[in-house]
């Protein structure tokens, strides 16, 4: 492999590298996008599709080395993406096996980020693993690849048209990074977070303070669904407050919290994309950041209130989304703790489907859950016209009854914010603690 150039890691990568080495070879920071196929695919075409990808975008061909303790990348040419095909026949036992073992493959980072599985379920029927190590992709770069993995796939021998040049490739931005902090531009950031999470205390939840025995999680998951005229309530709110669904949604699981905990001052962490510039909205590589959200709820206020505060809140995180949480020294709670251990986010950014031609495509995961960075993990997606929820937990900190009144307590939340707008967050969260006193004892 011939080596193009090498830069060092960005602040964010290098925090992923010790975070990775701390956890243990059972849980790998691997980003996995898996999708069942229907109907007569053209694996020639697809291999090619997946070899454009690779020669398109330089973080799927970087390769990763610490260098006398300092973490560097090597971006290599191009070359062909391995595809690894495998037999699994109908049964479901042996798909969901399949899924699970590619899901966590462990790469060798001195060869490539990029694990590609095609498993074969029928004649017309397969799955289509990728699996991209964190160092080299984030939220937004998935569905970067996927549009474009939509666009390059081509059956017949059709020419694919060319998607439009990314304008930085993942290495430009690592420089321009580094010159900008090396330049003192980012300074003024640094002191907002520093000031803003002085005294900060992470979520007080049961579990979380658990001795940690470094040996990697046993994950959990659950879920949530939004119906359609939900979410038109909530967008309804949000559009009265010029606000979105994330600062909604982070808006009613503080509320959440403050009802299980009386918690009103409550940081919580976040993934920001941080693609500040338009030359990184094409670009794929690990560019995001973990952000620390300080909420300060007023019971008494009205959910319009809280929506309005919170979202003045996620506007100044906005302003200071090129600082991580980790370069924020005195980012630390009042006893010492890390405030980052429970994260909530909406996922945002290009669209995450994939569409190829002629084919039924639709997304599938790995059974069990996948463990996640995070002690608790809580994911909005929307669709087209619902939000679709995952919470990811470690199920040795948190018990999974409580994860599930926790997605509970959030659907009937937004519920009766949109029902009632404008009565006090505290009236609000006490019902959703009689109706659970209800449903426990089966009343009506």
């Amino acid at each position: 492999m011939t080596v193009l150039r090498t830069v060092d890691a960005t602040p964010g990568q290098r925090l992923l590298w010790m975070m990775e080495h701390y956890r243990g070879a059972d849980t790998p920071l691997n980003v996995n996008a898996c999708y069942r196929l229907r109907g007569p695919l053209d694996r020639p075409a697809l291999r090619t599709a997946l070899d454009r990808l690779v020669e398109r975008h330089e973080a799927l061909r970087t390769t990763y080395e610490s260098v006398r303790r300092r973490l560097v990348q090597h971006v290599h040419t191009p070359r062909p993406a391995a595809l690894a095909e495998e037999e699994v026949g109908p049964e479901p036992e042996a798909l969901a096996e399949a899924l699970l073992r590619h899901a966590r493959h462990r790469h060798d980072l001195a060869v490539t980020p990029l694990h590609a599985a095609l498993l074969t379920v029928g004649p017309e029927e397969s799955v289509l693993v990728l699996n991209i190590h964190h160092l080299s992709t984030d939220g937004w770069s998935g569905g970067v690849l996927s549009q474009e993995l939509g666009r390059l796939y081509r059956p017949g021998g059709e020419p694919a048209p060319e998607p439009g040049k990314a304008a930085w490739q993942f290495a430009d931005f690592s420089e321009w990074q580094r010159q900008r902090y090396e330049d003192g531009v980012l300074a003024e950031s640094q002191k907002y977070w520093r000031d803003t999470l002085a005294g900060a205390e992470a979520p007080r939840l049961p579990g979380t303070s658990a001795i940690r025995d470094g040996v990697g999680q046993l994950p959990g998951l659950a879920a949530l669904t939004l119906e359609p005229e939900l979410v038109v309530g909530l967008t309804a709110l949000c559009r009265k407050q010029r606000s979105t669904i994330f600062v909604a949604a982070l808006a009613l699981f503080a509320g959440v919290l403050y009802g299980r905990e009386g918690q009103r001052d409550v940081a919580l962490a976040s993934m920001f994309a941080n693609r500040t510039r338009p030359e990184l909205a094409g670009t794929v590589g690990f560019l995001c950041n973990l952000l620390v959200l300080r909420l300060d709820l007023e019971p008494q206020a009205g959910f319009l209130e809280v929506l309005r505060s919170t979202r003045d809140t996620v506007l100044d995180s906005l302003a200071h989304q090129e600082v991580p949480y980790h370069l924020v020294p005195q980012g630390r709670g009042e006893r010492g703790e890390g405030l980052e251990n429970i994260l909530f986010q909406v996922a945002v950014g290009p669209e995450y489907a994939l569409r190829l031609s002629g084919l039924e495509v639709t997304q599938v995961h790995p059974p069990g859950g996948m463990a996640s960075r995070f002690d608790l993990e809580f994911v909005l997606m929307p669709t087209e016209d619902r939000i679709e929820g995952q919470v990811w937990y470690d199920r040795r900190r948190f018990d999974p009854a409580w994860v599930e009144g926790l997605t509970a307590d959030f659907r009937r939340l937004a519920e009766a914010a949109v029902a009632e707008p404008g009565r006090p967050l505290a009236e609000l969260v006490a019902q959703l603690a009689q109706d659970a006193v209800r449903v426990r004892g089966g009343g009506s």
